[in-house]
């Protein structure tokens, strides 16, 4: 494991400290991250079941535990086995990350690698599994083309979809990530990494919702066997029209949650 004692050996103490002033940003507020809340999103952070939420703005060991010191929220039953929140550098024993005097994860050696971890409800097949992270860093950029989602059985997941919240390149970047899979796991790890040395991973916060999945193919709502625009349009003619099939999360009426609903089941794609 290589630490900030390494660089000392190198420099007087008096220069590493004027360095690592000098390399780590200054400490900031809470990102202006995204809130689920029953429109944006088809739960309700800190109120729906069988959700959950984890923030971490404090870092206190670069290769974890680190627990969530904003907050968390779990709405169910946790198996037994599943592993606890947390949020480290995923390549600590080769990155060289430090503990900055903000509390952030920092390297000015190579890229650190922002991970976090959470647990689930391992309910299995027949349910969709939607994964939000939002990411704060400092400095050098994160690399987009990084992220994935590996559940513990070790299945690998691509984004559904990416949003960058800010930019200010070479300076400060947030970004939210959304995974859809289908099944719900025990655990689920994100993984990231900085485009380059220099970046100083501030925050990051999770949030999952897991529902019953909507069918074999729900997406192909026109059933030519594709997905297509014309499955949108099909999906919003039967929604006019006051069909049943439109109601997708089986609550008896037709609101904006069965089109959240369709969008997930799209987007997740068919078998």
């Amino acid at each position: 494991m290589r630490t900030i004692l390494r660089h000392r050996s190198l420099v007087p103490a008096s220069a590493t400290m004027v360095l690592a002033s000098l390399a780590t940003p200054a400490a900031p507020v809470l990102a202006d991250f995204v809130v689920p809340n029953g429109d944006n999103y088809a739960w309700v952070r800190g109120e729906t079941d069988l959700s959950i939420y984890a923030h971490w703005d404090v870092f206190t060991s670069v290769s974890g535990a680190n627990d969530p010191d904003v907050g968390t929220f779990v709405g169910g039953f946790l198996p037994s086995e599943a592993p606890d929140f947390d949020a480290y550098d995923g390549d600590w024993t080769t990155s060289g990350s430090f503990i900055t005097s903000t509390q952030n994860i920092y390297s000015f050696a190579a890229p650190v690698a922002p991970r976090g971890v959470t647990p689930s409800f391992e309910l299995g097949d027949g349910h969709t599994t939607t994964v939000l992270v939002q990411l704060h860093t400092l400095g050098s950029d994160i690399d987009t083309e990084s992220f994935t989602l590996t559940d513990n059985d070790g299945n690998a997941f691509e984004p559904t979809d990416i949003t960058v919240l800010l930019h200010d390149p070479a300076i400060e970047m947030q970004v939210l990530v959304e995974f859809v899979v289908e099944g719900n796991a025990e655990s689920y790890t994100f993984d990231s990494l900085g485009s380059a040395s220099s970046l100083s991973f501030a925050e990051m916060a999770i949030d999952l919702f897991v529902q019953e999945s909507l069918g074999e193919c729900v997406a192909d709502f026109d059933g030519d066997g594709e997905l297509t625009l014309f499955d949108f349009l099909a999906y919003q003619n039967a929604f006019d029209a006051g069909d049943a099939s439109a109601d997708l999360d089986g609550d008896g009426e037709l609101t904006l949650f069965d089109f959240l609903a369709f969008q997930n089941a799209f987007a997740a794609g068919c078998p």
